[in-house]
Formats: C-alpha cells, sequence, structure tokens
C-alpha cells in the first residue's frame, strides 16, 4: 500500500492537466484535472471515507481539488502540494 509522509493512502489522485501527468506522475496516480473534478466525482468510484492524497504542480490546483472533495463528503483528503514536494514524500 502506498504511504504519503508515513501515512497510508488508499488513492493517490493529480490534479494537474494531462499533458502535465502524461510529462511525470506519482506511481499509481490517475489523473483527474481539478477543472473537470467536480463533475467527475463519481467516475473516482472512492468511498467517502477513503484516505485520498491530491496534487498539483505548486500545491494550488490541489489545495481547491481537497476543498472540492472534502464538500462533496469525501472525509480523509490530503494536500500533498506540488508534484516535487509529493514526490519526496511517497513511497509505494
Amino acid at each position: 500500500m502506498p504511504t504519503f509522509r508515513s501515512t497510508p493512502v488508499d488513492a493517490v489522485i493529480d490534479v494537474r492537466t494531462k499533458v502535465e501527468f502524461w510529462l511525470g506522475h506519482l506511481p499509481g496516480a490517475r489523473c483527474a484535472p481539478v477543472d473537470t473534478l467536480p463533475e467527475g466525482l463519481d467516475t473516482l468510484g472512492l468511498p467517502r471515507d477513503a484516505r485520498i492524497l491530491v496534487y498539483c504542480a505548486s500545491g494550488g490546483r490541489s489545495a481547491m481539488a481537497r476543498q472540492i472533495l472534502e464538500a462533496a463528503g469525501y472525509t480523509q483528503v490530503t494536500d500533498g502540494g506540488g508534484y516535487a514536494d509529493a514526490k519526496a514524500a511517497y513511497a509505494e
């Protein structure tokens, strides 16, 4: 099970664009751009209590994604900030 800062995570969501995702992403991450996230919540297929890690390029979009997910009822969302920081604190 992957971990972020030694805490297990059930799902890793990269909220950058598809091009940014294609250029590099955390192992096991799925791409859900923040601008499509509100409409695409049902496609995530995650229980509301799943431990979710979100990250982007520098932290702005991941903060927005966390707010969107929490407003939708997800209770364990961690904002990993930017890709470089998230990558440094992530382990498979």
